[in-house]
C-alpha cells in the first residue's frame, strides 16, 4: 500500500474515531472521588507554540530507572523525573513521536514521525541508531533475543538486530485495503514464531528466523475498515484478538483455528484476568467476558468517543476515552465509580501506565497533558451505570 495514500486514510479514520461518538453523559453520577484516585500533578508537555497545532497525541509513557519516559509531537521523547515534574533529557525529533515507546535494558524504541525507528539510551537520550521505516504510522516496538520487531500501518514486519539495528528480514504483504484506522498490531513473538495482525483483516505468524510465512487467519472482512491492530494477546496456548470492525477472536497458538469468538471488535488490546477477558471495543463500551467461552459477564458504555488500552489492578479496571474522560470500574460488577473530565475533545489515545510499587498512574492526554493519579482503595458506594448479563446494577 502506498504511505501517502494511506496516510490520508488514516487520518479519515482517526477523524472519525475521535469523533463518531458525541457525549452522551450517560454516567453523570459519577464524581472525581477522591476515594478511588487522587490527581497529582497535570504537566503541559508542548511547548507554548506547539499546543492544538500538532494533532493528537498517540504515545504513552514509561518508565525507566525512576524516571518517566514520553514521546510527543512537538517534541520528541522526553526524560522526567516525576516525583519532581523536572525534565532530565528531551531528544528533538522532526515532526515529534508517533508511536507508543518500549523500553528494554536501559533502551527506549520508537517510531518517530520522520519514518525512522529509533534506539535511544534510556540514561541519556544519545540516539544508538535508527532504521528508515519509510512510514511514520507503525506498533510499539516488540524486543525479544535479542531482536526487534515492529509492524509499519502498509503491512510490513520488519526483523532487526536491537543492538544494531540492522535489518535481518521483513515480511509484506501489499494488502491494497482502501481505509485503514490510524496503527499497527504490536508484534508477538511465541515460540519461533512472530505474529501480527494486518489491515486486510488477517492475522498472520511468520518464521521468527526468516520471515516466511507459516500460517494466516482472516477475521475481518467488513468492508469500512477491516484492521486487525490489536495487538495478540497469548495465554496458556490461546491467542486473544479483537478485529477493528469485527469480533474478539479466541484463536489456536498452533495454526490459528478458531476456538470461539464475541461478536465487539477493537483497535486495543483485550486484558486476561484469571477467568476473565476485558475488551475495551471501538463502539465505547468495556466488556467483562469469560475467557473460555466469551459470554458476557458484564459491560460499560462511556459516554463518548473510542476507549485507550486498559489498566486492571486488583480492584479496579481504568480507562480513559478519547472523547473527554478517564473512568475507573469495579472489576468483579463493572460499576462505575470514578469519572475524571479532562476536557472536551482532548482525551486519551495512547495506553496509560500503572506503576504497581507506588500505586501511580499516569495518562498522556491528546491535548498533550501529562497527569498523574494516585489509586487507592475501593469504594464501598453505590455507581451506576454498568450493565450485566442479567440486568442493570442498581
Amino acid at each position: 500500500m502506498n504511505p501517502f495514500v494511506n496516510t490520508a486514510g488514516l487520518l479519515v479514520a482517526a477523524i472519525a474515531l475521535l469523533t463518531s461518538c458525541s457525549g452522551r453523559n450517560l454516567n453523570s453520577d459519577l464524581s472525581e472521588s477522591t476515594e478511588v484516585l487522587v490527581r497529582q500533578w497535570t504537566m503541559q508537555t508542548r511547548a507554548g507554540g506547539d499546543a492544538g497545532d500538532r494533532g493528537f497525541e498517540y504515545s504513552n509513557p514509561a518508565l525507566w530507572d525512576g524516571t518517566l519516559l514520553f514521546g510527543n509531537q512537538g517534541i520528541g521523547l522526553v526524560s522526567l523525573y516525576p516525583s519532581h515534574q523536572l525534565k532530565r533529557w528531551a531528544l528533538p525529533i522532526p515532526g515529534g513521536v508517533t508511536s507508543e515507546v518500549t523500553v528494554d535494558r536501559g533502551q527506549a524504541y520508537f517510531v518517530g514521525a520522520d519514518g525512522f525507528l529509533y534506539s535511544v539510551s534510556a540514561e541519556s537520550g544519545r540516539v544508538n541508531w535508527r532504521y528508515d521505516l519509510h512510514n511514520p504510522y507503525a506498533s510499539q516496538p516488540t524486543v525479544e533475543g535479542g531482536r526487534i520487531f515492529v509492524t509499519t500501518s502498509d503491512d510490513t514486519l520488519f526483523a532487526l538486530d536491537a543492538g544494531t539495528g540492522k535489518w535481518l528480514w521483513h515480511f509484506r504483504r501489499r494488502s491494497g485495503a482502501p481505509a485503514t484506522i490510524r496503527g499497527a498490531a504490536k508484534p508477538l513473538v511465541a515460540g519461533n514464531e512472530v505474529i501480527t495482525g494486518l489491515s486486510d483483516g488477517f492475522l498472520v505468524a511468520v518464521d521468527l528466523n526468516d520471515g516466511q510465512l507459516k500460517w494466516e487467519r482472516k477475521l475481518n472482512s467488513n468492508p469500512k475498515f477491516m484492521d486487525v491492530d490489536a495487538d495478540p494477546v497469548l495465554e496458556d496456548g490461546i491467542l486473544y484478538v479483537p478485529a477493528y470492525d469485527g469480533s474478539l477472536y479466541a484463536l489456536k497458538r498452533q495454526g490459528g483455528d478458531i476456538v470461539w469468538k464475541f461478536e465487539a471488535g477493537g483497535a486495543k488490546r483485550v486484558k486476561v484476568d484469571g477467568p476473565r477477558i476485558f475488551l475495551p471495543a471501538n463502539d465505547g463500551t468495556i466488556y467483562s467476558v469469560q475467557k473460555n467461552s466469551g459470554k458476557v459477564l458484564w459491560k460499560f458504555s462511556l459516554d463518548g468517543g473510542a476507549p485507550t488500552q486498559l489498566v486492571v489492578t486488583d480492584r479496579w479496571v481504568i480507562v480513559g476515552s478519547s472523547f473527554q474522560y478517564i473512568y475507573v470500574l469495579d472489576k468483579e460488577t463493572g460499576r462505575g465509580v470514578y469519572r475524571y473530565n479532562a476536557g472536551w475533545g482532548t482525551g486519551f489515545a495512547g495506553a496509560p501506565l500503572y506503576d504497581s510499587k507506588t500505586q501511580r498512574l499516569y495518562f498522556l492526554s491528546g491535548a498533550g497533558n501529562l497527569y498523574s493519579f494516585k489509586v487507592l482503595g475501593p469504594r464501598r458506594a453505590r455507581p451506576r451505570g454498568s450493565v450485566s448479563a442479567y440486568g442493570v446494577n442498581e
